[in-house]
């Protein structure tokens, strides 16, 4: 038996998925194995507070904290020509770490996430929130048990998920990136008033986004992962157009 190469080899083309607020580097194991049959590396980031980190939780944690957490990744494992995928909140770590990884990713993939999509939109999605101590609990996004597998697999997420540091949430994460960047946007439709809905009708007007959605919850990578993974894999396969335009991204 062959030992695997070491250093690493497939650092080009790797997929890093940053999860979102409450949560951790484990929401995706959904994903994880049907992106690895690909071939490609995966990587998922574990954002301080949060997952296998919990025990940093804090207020003190900040957006630049979490953005270091993924740049650090990156430059740790020496990764090129890489898909980045933020949920949710990630979609904030996402963007503002872009400028200090740009030469190194080839694709930005936001799953029902933040996105640099215009203010309207950014100040709908973070008005709702509800600070305690310096820190925002888990509120809304209930888990439906017909899209998670049942009752226990609702109760193994939820212990898992912990409160967000108010601070990663108030600062400012818009960045202009170019419009020959490769952006996607994928926007989950189950959710009654959702605070993404903003982010995903300008992703879907805009000429320098692709755009799709998946019928599920905003958990779209457990309740849809076969979907997800092929969305990460390669987002051109998207059967999607702009309905302005009739034209694919």
């Amino acid at each position: 038996m062959t030992p695997p190469a070491f250093p690493p080899t497939g650092r080009g083309g790797a997929i890093v998925l940053v999860h979102g607020a409450w949560v951790g580097e484990w929401c995706w194991e959904p994903v994880l194995p049907l992106i690895r049959r690909s071939g490609r590396a995966v990587h998922a980031v574990s954002l301080r507070g949060h997952g296998v980190r919990a025990r940093e939780s804090g207020p003190h944690i900040t957006l630049d904290d979490h953005v270091d957490d993924l740049v650090d990744l990156v430059d740790t494992f020496d990764l090129d020509e890489v898909t980045l995928v933020g949920h949710s909140y990630g979609g904030r770590v996402v963007t503002r770490a872009w400028p200090r990884v740009a030469d190194r990713v080839d694709r930005l993939v936001y799953l029902d996430a933040h996105a640099p999509l215009g203010e309207a939109a950014i100040e709908r999605a973070t008005g709702h929130l509800v600070e305690r101590d310096g820190m925002v609990p888990f509120d809304r996004f209930t888990p439906d048990p017909a899209e998670f597998g049942g009752a226990d697999a609702v109760d193994w997420f939820t212990s898992r998920l912990r409160p967000q540091s108010a601070a990663t949430l108030s600062a400012d994460f818009a960045v202009d990136l170019p419009t020959d960047v490769d952006t996607t946007y994928v926007a989950a439709t189950k959710d009654a008033d959702s605070p993404f809905a903003g982010y995903a009708a300008a992703a879907r007007a805009s000429c320098d986004w692709r755009f799709g959605e998946l019928d599920c919850s905003h958990w779209l990578m457990i309740a849809r992962p076969v979907e997800v993974a092929r969305i990460v894999l390669d987002p051109t396969t998207l059967p999607l157009t702009h309905p302005t335009s009739g034209d694919p991204r």
